[in-house]
Order: C-alpha cells, then sequence, then structure tokens
C-alpha cells in the first residue's frame, strides 16, 4: 500500500495556484477516504440518538439541578452531533445507500429543527455552490461600506451586533434559518415545494411530540422550577437555541477571517480556488472537533463533498501537507476570536479586503491573490491597525 507522500505529489515548494493544487489533491486522494460504511455510520447515528434522547430525558428526571444543566449542555452538542450527520446525509456520502440517508438525513435533521428539502437546497446548492459570492452564498454574507450606509439605523445597530462576538448566532437565526430553511421565499424549491411543505410539517410534528414527551416526564417529576408544561417548553427550546448560537458561531468562524476573500463578480470567482483558500480549518481543544463529527476540517469537506465525515481528519491533513501555502488553518482561541471579530466587519469588493463600519481597511488588500500561511508564519497574528 502506498503511503500518505506518494499518494499526494503536489508539494508546497511546488507553488502552484490554488485552484489547480485544490483540483490535483481531489483527483489524487485515495479511494479509501470516500469508502461509504454502513456499519461506522450506523455506530455513529446511534450512539449519538442514544444520548441525545437520554440528555433530554435526564434534563427532566435528573436527579439535581447540577444533572439537569449538565443533561441539556450535552443535548445542545448532540443536536450538533446529529445535524452533522444529517449533513453528511445530505451529500450522499454518510452510508453507502442513497435511500438510508435521504431517510438518515431527515431523522436527525429533526432535533435542529431543520427541514430535509430546504437544507439540501440552501446548503449543497446555494452554499456549495457559490462559497464566498454574493448573491448566491446564503449566510452571513459581509455588507460593503455603501450598504451598510443605506440601512435604517436600526438595521445598522442590528449588523453590528451580528458583526460582535455573540452575534452570528442571531444573524443564522434571523437571516439563514428563517428566510431559507423554514420560511423560504416563494421563488426557491419550485420543482421541490411539495416535499418541503412534509418536510416542514414532519419538523412540527417532531417539536410537537418533544413538548408532549417532557410534559409527560415532567408530571412524574417533583422540585421543578416551573410548571410542568412551561418546564417542558423550556426544556425543548432551550437546547435548539444554545445550539442554533453555536451554530452561527461555526458557521462564521468556516469562512470569516481577515485572511479569506470574498467574491461579488462569478467572473473573479473560482470553484476550487475558493473551497481551498476560503474554506478554514478551525482547530478547537481536544474533544470538541470529535463531539461535533469533524464539521471544522472544512476545506477538505468543500473541495470534495463524497468525503464521509468519519474520513475527514485524514483527508483535511493530505490536503494540509500538500496544499500547505494556500490552507487555512486557524488556532482558536478567545482571544483570537475577538480580533477576528474586531478586523471582519464590511467587506470591500473592490480592494478585496475587509474595513470597519467607517470603511477603513482592515486587512491586507488584494486578498483572492493572498497566500494564507507560509513558511515564516504558520500562525499569523490577525493584524491589523
Amino acid at each position: 500500500m502506498r503511503d500518505d507522500a506518494d499518494v499526494i505529489q503536489v508539494r508546497s515548494t511546488n507553488a502552484k495556484p490554488a485552484g489547480e493544487a485544490a483540483r490535483e489533491w481531489r483527483a489524487n486522494l485515495p479511494r479509501e477516504l470516500r469508502q461509504r460504511s454502513l456499519t461506522r455510520g450506523g455506530v455513529i447515528v446511534s450512539v449519538s440518538l442514544t444520548i441525545y434522547i437520554v440528555s433530554m430525558v435526564g434534563a427532566v428526571l435528573g436527579p439535581n439541578f447540577f444533572w439537569r444543566t449538565v443533561s441539556l449542555s450535552m443535548a445542545t452538542l448532540m443536536i450538533g452531533a446529529l445535524f452533522v450527520i444529517g449533513h453528511d446525509a445530505a451529500h450522499n456520502s454518510f452510508t453507502p445507500y442513497g435511500w438510508l440517508n435521504r431517510l438518515l438525513g431527515r431523522l436527525v435533521l429533526l432535533p435542529a429543527w431543520h427541514p430535509y428539502t430546504s437544507w439540501v437546497f440552501a446548503h449543497n446548492t446555494l452554499h456549495h455552490g457559490g462559497t464566498n459570492l454574493r448573491g448566491k452564498h446564503p449566510d452571513l454574507v459581509p455588507l460593503t461600506k455603501e450598504e451598510y450606509d443605506r440601512l435604517p439605523r436600526w438595521r445598522q445597530l442590528l449588523e453590528k451586533f451580528y458583526r460582535s462576538p455573540l452575534g452570528p448566532g442571531l444573524s443564522y437565526l434571523i437571516g439563514f434559518y428563517l428566510g431559507y430553511i423554514l420560511f423560504p421565499a416563494k421563488g426557491l424549491l419550485l420543482s421541490r415545494r411539495r416535499q418541503f411543505q412534509w418536510d416542514r410539517l414532519l419538523v412540527l410534528g417532531f417539536f410537537v411530540l418533544q413538548v408532549l414527551g417532557m410534559y409527560l416526564l415532567a408530571l412524574r417529576t417533583t422540585g421543578l422550577f416551573l410548571p410542568p408544561l412551561a418546564y417542558a417548553f423550556f426544556d425543548t427550546i432551550l437546547p435548539w437555541v444554545l445550539w442554533v448560537q453555536f451554530m452561527g458561531f461555526v458557521t462564521y468562524l468556516q469562512h470569516t477571517h481577515p485572511r479569506l476573500a470574498w467574491y461579488d463578480d462569478p467572473k473573479e470567482w473560482s470553484f476550487y480556488h475558493v473551497q481551498l483558500k476560503s474554506s478554514t480549518h478551525v482547530v478547537f481543544p481536544y474533544p470538541i472537533e470529535r463531539l461535533l463529527n469533524n464539521i471544522m476540517d472544512h476545506a477538505a469537506h468543500h473541495i470534495d463533498p463524497t468525503i464521509p465525515l468519519y474520513h475527514l481528519p485524514k483527508s483535511q491533513r493530505l490536503l494540509e501537507e500538500s496544499c500547505e501555502e494556500h490552507a487555512a488553518v486557524i488556532r482558536w482561541s478567545p482571544w483570537q476570536h475577538l480580533e477576528l471579530c474586531r478586523v471582519c466587519k464590511l467587506y470591500d469588493f473592490e480592494r478585496h479586503c475587509w474595513t470597519d463600519f467607517e470603511g477603513n481597511a482592515t486587512s491586507e488588500m488584494g486578498l483572492p491573490g493572498l497566500a494564507f500561511k507560509d513558511a515564516e508564519s504558520t500562525e499569523a497574528t490577525l493584524v491589523i491597525s
């Protein structure tokens, strides 16, 4: 069997353009890293579903406030873990069977209250088909200074909050979840509108069953700080709200950075170039990445969505070895995140740089041509005055 060095021939010393390097990496990716496993997929989904159900039950039947809080926190994480499984299934990359992927996708997206049909359209078609391309990319798209100035005062304040450390969750909720997932415009999903309506009813039915189940459990429990029905709604909604906040945070990190470019001209935009240079690998402290089912190995996924989540860590490592000068690797820390939010307010598509709300450049200009990392600065300081 060939080792990794033999499999991927592109090296940083070759100094190939990002698009060419990404295409060659994909063409030479070992076949086994695209193989879908029914066994591995079955184990992952079974464990995640079991922990989610136990956590939701524990949020009501836990012996004291501490354990109920721990259970709610774990339920929030499991909504995310199940969501990533659904994300994989929607790409038809989780198991070898298309019908099973569609079935599992609908099932595991239910705790996140995401209808399967609208998610596939918004994510697979728009997000992957137009990554960081304004007019197609559906979520957390930066405004220009001119667009920001035309907003009413209340909307400017909302945009400032969106671009603050706690704001991406609300942006995901209002701009993406409500606008594309739950209530998409009538012009969208024209050929799949009926299927979407059934998926949306499935989500509503799941929510009702959740509340009912939590209510019946609450009736059997003493010492709750709310009446049983109110507690049932609280325990059903709170993990989802916390997950949405975290989902916005993760989505923001995956395509936002002072050295990641955005585009408004399709003639400037190139699929492989953008998937490599405008998609990040955010490294969280262990074991957060594994609890999130490897969704932060994001560039490898964007270049080749057929890679199952259980093969993403190795695939991402090979990508960073073969495209080192282009790989967007960020070791997350609270200080790094605060600096990122400070720099990435608005985007100037003519100068290709990030700006503050006054239009002053806060990043280097000409971002499409910049290498993200190099031999001298693997973890470059975020800049900028």
